[in-house]
């Protein structure tokens, strides 16, 4: 009778281990995830995003032509960039729509063959404004002073790749290939070298370059490092199978929303640069040109979210308008911004509270950022670095 019972209870045991393999919500063990990432296949599975990533730098390349005062570019050549690429398509309509208009300003700023006059900003079309006091090459403004190609460049990086990334997710069938893909669109590479190094060919550029910025090295707990740990977190998970799911979906959603901190971050980073430089006392050309760069940047940044689907992004569309009211430029004002009224010798009409909450803690750009994504004093105090700079990883 013993012997009968012990044999019942053995093949209940083995019955229950059977059942919880089979049951894709019961994993066996914890999910073992490795220190590196697995780039078995990665070149292969990434080459619509490496596309995507050329042709951005492509475009940008080729505004950037417009920096040198003496330099025109046409529509046609700046649409040729732009039209028909694989870029374009994944941008939603509502950002390819400010592209278009984004291009046309910037197109009417280039060849004005001398310095834009920021003093009497808005008049004219806009022009060149040199980085180097009497120089020839600078950035390019229109006339409200709104750098155009920072809404494009830096725009798109939400309203483009994010919104790849988060489409590619949403598929329901997220394989390793997938989350190849999902690095590449962000900027890194699988060696996550967290660099800007020319000489490094895995060097991070686009978001993964400004969580770089963002990152001190020494912090094993930076957004830098957060977002590698995601990624490879996901692709162990995947390749664990369907029992690990719940390990893989969590790991995309802190990737989706560490994204989403890197760029808050740098509009924070770019919002003191900008501060920096108008409270510096000094009003010459290259300070300006700092200051507005660094602003255009911010506003760049900020106008991307717009495109992507408010459920899939912690801000929100009234945040967005709220932010982008309070820099001067509303998503719908692409050409008609009052970026200029920063530049104003008068503290009253240039009301640079409105980037740091100088005289009201809940009005700057930088304070509302740190409420909405929960970014400690510290924090925010750490944004203001380049951290890459800093620790020479150029």
């Amino acid at each position: 009778m013993r012997l009968l019972s012990l044999a019942r209870l053995m093949l209940f045991a083995a019955l229950l281990l059977s059942a919880c393999r089979n049951n894709p919500s019961s994993p066996t063990s914890p999910l073992d995830i490795p220190s590196v990432y697995d780039s078995t296949g990665y070149t292969a599975n990434v080459a619509t995003e490496a596309r995507v990533r050329t042709e951005l730098a492509a475009l940008t390349a080729h505004m950037q032509v417009g920096r040198n005062m003496d330099s025109t570019l046409t529509l046609a050549s700046l649409r040729s960039f732009w039209d028909g690429t694989t870029l374009q398509q994944i941008t939603p309509l509502l950002y390819r729509n400010k592209v278009n208009v984004a291009l046309e300003e910037l197109q009417k700023a280039t060849g004005k063959r001398t310095r834009y006059p920021w003093e009497s900003a808005p008049t004219g079309d806009g022009g060149v404004v040199p980085t180097t006091n009497g120089g020839r090459i600078g950035y390019l403004y229109d006339e409200n002073m709104l750098e155009m190609e920072q809404v494009i460049e830096k725009g798109l990086f939400a309203a483009a790749m994010y919104n790849h990334a988060v489409s590619l997710i949403n598929t329901g069938n997220i394989t390793e290939a997938t989350i190849d893909r999902l690095v590449e669109i962000y900027g890194a590479k699988p060696s996550f070298a967290n660099n800007e190094r020319s000489t490094d060919p895995q060097r991070d550029r686009f978001t993964a370059q400004y969580a770089a910025r963002r990152s001190d090295i020494n912090d094993r707990n930076s957004l830098y490092e957060q977002i590698k740990r995601n990624l490879i977190t996901a692709k162990a998970a995947v390749r664990a199978g369907s029992a690990y799911n719940s390990e893989r979906d969590k790991a995309l959603a802190d990737f989706k929303l560490n994204w989403e901190k890197v760029l808050a971050a740098t509009v924070i980073n770019y919002c003191h640069s900008t501060l920096a430089a108008l409270t510096s006392g000094v009003r010459d050309d290259a300070t300006i040109t700092s200051a507005m760069h660094a602003y255009g940047e911010a506003v760049g940044f900020l106008s991307g979210w717009k495109a992507v689907p408010a459920s899939q992004r912690r801000i929100t569309d009234a945040q967005i308008d709220e932010l982008l009211e309070r820099l001067r430029a509303p998503f719908d004002a692409t050409a008609s911004a009052q970026s200029f009224r920063f530049l104003s010798s008068s503290p009253t009409a240039a009301e640079l509270f409105r980037l740091d909450g100088r005289n009201d803690p809940g009005v700057g750009v930088i304070e509302r950022l740190a409420q909405i994504y929960g970014f400690t004093d510290a924090e925010v105090e750490s944004f203001k670095l380049n951290w890459v700079a800093q620790q020479n990883r150029r």
